[in-house]
């Protein structure tokens, strides 16, 4: 990171805040629901305690020597070959799952904004957009997040506030007719999908945040807000359309929208108000654009000009797109990668650290 003013903690958290809801509407709300069905309740609650587990094992990396980025850390860690081995790994799983972010939502867009036209040039046109915002910085990442999430917030009153009176609770029966296996499965997947993408984060050296001892606070009260927020927008949505109609939908989300009329007369607003789960996906995209510069110029110890490297970004993300991933079940294992790498990382760093005090 080439940028020397300060970064906000609170505007970090709203930047998080996205992260955590980077897959949610595309891929998965339908996952959880496919897997778990009617006790899709039980998985997320379950999986919000495994995240907070990954979470705090976040928090330990990030307090580990808060001078270096995670690239920093693996290089000063381990053996060159290794460590160049992590970065190239972390870099094209990070190409990967953007990949998928952007197609999903580019499909998502072409679905319900503009009516089935050509993908390829919703594609490129997002793609560039988001690059230019990276290109700009951390800073302005965060300070579009910051004036997103107030739009984001108002969004998600009316659609709530809209629907309650929608919902049936007595299409959220039966319960418990999902096996325990299938329930921690769901958990787990949630926990992956929800918490992996505030990996990213640790692109950014912690010395460069204002105020340490919020940040963490922040964090965590960022997360159980949108857990919330996802449990309590299961919960309407299962009540209006039972799971087995959920679990065949692709954006159940925005078809229960489509009962909403602002003022019980001006209709079809479902359109702007799907305008927030775009948010998600193109602030997660751009940071994962810094995180793969960030790693490039690592690995390879080069500084080419910046809009050099931002356009060699954009090329690796678009030519991922040929591999065609679509389904979010292709993903879990790279999150698990992802996960793996930082939890081995935290591993070595923890043994190297006692190891010095010992002596």
């Amino acid at each position: 990171m080439n940028n020397d003013s300060k970064i906000s903690p609170l505007g970090l958290c709203f930047l998080s805040s996205f992260l955590y809801r980077s897959f949610y509407i595309i891929g998965l709300f339908n996952l959880i629901i496919s897997v778990a069905k009617g006790d899709a309740i039980f998985s997320i609650i379950i999986g919000a305690l495994i995240g907070f587990i990954f979470l705090l094992s976040y928090f330990v990396l990030d307090n580990d020597n808060p001078n270096e980025n995670i690239f920093n850390k693996i290089k000063n860690s381990f053996p060159k070959a290794i460590s160049d081995l992590f970065i190239v790994v972390l870099i094209i799983s990070v190409l990967i799952i953007s990949s998928y972010v952007l197609y999903n939502l580019s499909l998502f867009i072409n679905y319900n904004l503009l009516n089935d036209i050509n993908i390829l040039p919703i594609i490129i046109l997002l793609l560039l957009c988001i690059t230019y915002l990276a290109n700009k910085g951390i800073n302005t990442i965060i300070r579009t997040s910051g004036i997103l999430i107030f739009v984001w917030i108002l969004l998600v009153i009316i659609s709530l506030l809209a629907l309650i009176s929608y919902s049936n609770p007595s299409n959220l029966y039966p319960i418990m007719t999902t096996s325990p296996i299938k329930i921690l499965e769901s958990g787990i997947d949630y926990s992956l999908f929800t918490i992996t993408p505030i990996f990213l984060l640790l692109v950014i050296p912690k010395n460069k945040i204002e105020n340490n001892a919020k940040y963490h606070k922040y964090m965590i009260t960022t997360y159980v807000l949108n857990f919330l927020y996802f449990l309590i927008n299961l919960i309407l949505i299962l009540s209006i359309l039972g799971y087995k109609l959920t679990s065949i939908l692709n954006y159940p989300d925005i078809i229960v929208l489509q009962k909403v009329s602002l003022l019980n007369f001006i209709e079809r607003i479902e359109d702007l108000l799907s305008f927030k789960v775009m948010f998600d996906g193109f602030i997660f995209i751009a940071l994962s654009i810094i995180y793969i510069k960030d790693g490039i110029v690592t690995v390879f110890k080069t500084n080419p000009s910046k809009k050099l490297i931002y356009f060699i970004s954009f090329i690796l993300i678009l030519s991922s797109l040929y591999l065609h991933i679509t389904n979010i079940n292709i993903l879990v294992p790279i999150l698990v990668i992802i996960l793996g790498i930082h939890f081995f990382l935290l591993f070595k760093r923890k043994v190297l650290n006692f190891t010095k005090s010992s002596q």
